[in-house]
């Protein structure tokens, strides 16, 4: 194991879990950070400090451990977030790092939200150091991650998420893993310890939404598709007041039903295996339960109802708004016709 160590991430929950995982129990642990360091002075006295620490040996200490955490002026893409002058001394650095050969009793962690890669600095560390990347990459997959990530803690905490469960977990809190750890253990605290699978009940009822979190849609289609009225009002009322507000729901509900009139028709038919080829397991099993609930003719009215409060949405000058509500209440309440049909 290296005695150098890089560590970059923009979720300081991961960047400090890979720390401690160096740093053991704390001993001989000395810290720099570098989070308000926004100009050049600053940036070059902690650089200068790290070095000391880095430059002095533990001697009789059983053990040295060097954090210099969140760096946030390392050689990254667009604009520079340091100066020229930082820029070089960084450089000098990595290579001071580099040439040096640690005793076993002493290590050095550089942790920093971004680093540029294909930079002198990120090089010239490559050769010598462990570097862990916890890269941001592309919004669907910071999700995908963040949904296996909290299933493994779960997994810790002796907890398992019901199918669709851990989608709806990481949708209301966030991909912040500190939050998906502290709504974690609020969750274990709610379950007490009778139970341990978690469910998308739970998640409404206790998980609080995650802050820069905008509400999720599927909230309102999922309640439709369940045919329960009073938790589709509640998912509706997080939407009010927003801009577009009709022409947004109206639009998800419309393509909600749309998808069930496929899988109804695909079902009745006896395709449903083909129809739902490539959807994920868990989405496959909810869409089912709701297909319980609904006959074919009335998946059509609702889609063709929608359809035209959507058009009516984007072409008038007045208000739908409170129609929307109206108009879902209308539709989740069961014909005497649709209760004679039955499954059908």
């Amino acid at each position: 194991m290296a005695n150098l160590h890089v560590i970059i991430g923009e979720d300081d929950y991961l960047v400090s879990e890979a720390a401690k995982r160096v740093i053991g129990d704390g001993g001989g642990l000395e810290v720099i950070d570098s989070l308000n360091s926004t100009n050049a002075e600053l940036q070059l006295a902690d650089l200068r400090e790290a070095d000391a620490s880095f430059s002095t040996p533990p001697f009789l200490d059983p053990v040295k451990v060097t954090w210099w955490k969140n760096v946030g002026f390392l050689p990254q893409s667009g604009k520079s977030a340091s100066s020229e002058e930082v820029k070089a001394a960084l450089e000098k650095f990595a290579h001071k790092l580099a040439s040096a050969t640690l005793p076993e009793n002493q290590h050095f962690i550089l942790s920093g939200p971004r680093l540029l890669m294909t930079s002198i600095f990120a090089k010239t560390l490559k050769t010598a150091a462990e570097v862990v990347s916890f890269a941001a990459g592309k919004p669907w997959e910071a999700t995908k991650n963040a949904v296996v990530r909290v299933m493994d803690l779960a997994a810790e905490m002796n907890m398992k998420f019901a199918p669709g469960a851990a989608e709806a977990f990481v949708a209301r809190v966030g991909t912040d893993s500190r939050s998906l750890f502290s709504e974690l253990n609020k969750m274990r605290d709610y379950l007490g310890g009778g139970r341990h699978t978690v469910s998308e009940d739970d998640v409404a009822e206790i998980s609080s939404q995650g802050v820069g979190v905008e509400p999720a849609m599927w909230t309102v289609t999922d309640a439709i598709g369940a045919r329960k009225v009073d938790s589709a009002m509640e998912a509706l009322a997080r939407f009010e007041g927003e801009n577009g507000f009709a022409i947004m729901v109206t639009n998800a509900i419309e393509r909600f039903f749309r998808q069930m009139v496929e899988l109804k028709d695909a079902q009745e038919r006896g395709f449903l295996d083909k129809a739902t080829e490539g959807m994920a397991p868990f989405a496959v099993k909810k869409s089912i339960g709701f297909l319980r609930n609904w006959t074919l003719r009335e998946l059509r009215v609702a889609r063709l109802r929608f359809l035209k409060l959507r058009e009516k949405a984007v072409s008038s000058s007045a208000s739908v708004d409170a129609i929307v509500a109206t108009e879902v209440i209308r539709t989740l309440r069961k014909s005497q016709a649709g209760r004679r049909i039955g499954a059908r």
